[in-house]
């Protein structure tokens, strides 16, 4: 078991003691909340579900570019924020 040590603190030293750990929470929690929160990265069938494509389809576009994908950990994902930014983006196509 550890060693206890006890030590007596006036009222006004544990109050200080209080307010300093409750800041220093508090600005924690801060810095948590300002970072944005990771992307949601989908697989290959996710991808595929939301634009109501075939997988055949996906892979065309994949190749093509016009869906960005990624390698990671040996699966190719897809970033959400840019599907859905890829159904609302036009090329012209001359021939």
């Amino acid at each position: 078991m550890d060693n206890l040590i006890l030590t007596t603190y006036t009222p006004e030293q544990l109050t200080g003691i209080i307010n300093n750990a409750v800041t220093e929470a508090v600005k924690n929690i801060k810095i948590q909340a300002s970072t944005p929160p990771s992307e949601k990265l989908l697989t290959r069938k996710e991808t595929a579900d939301k634009l109501k494509i075939s997988l055949v389809t996906l892979n065309d576009w994949t190749k093509r570019g016009l869906i960005q994908s990624y390698l990671i950990g040996g699966r190719v994902l897809y970033k959400d924020s840019e599907i859905e930014a890829s159904l609302y983006k036009t090329q012209t196509v001359k021939y």
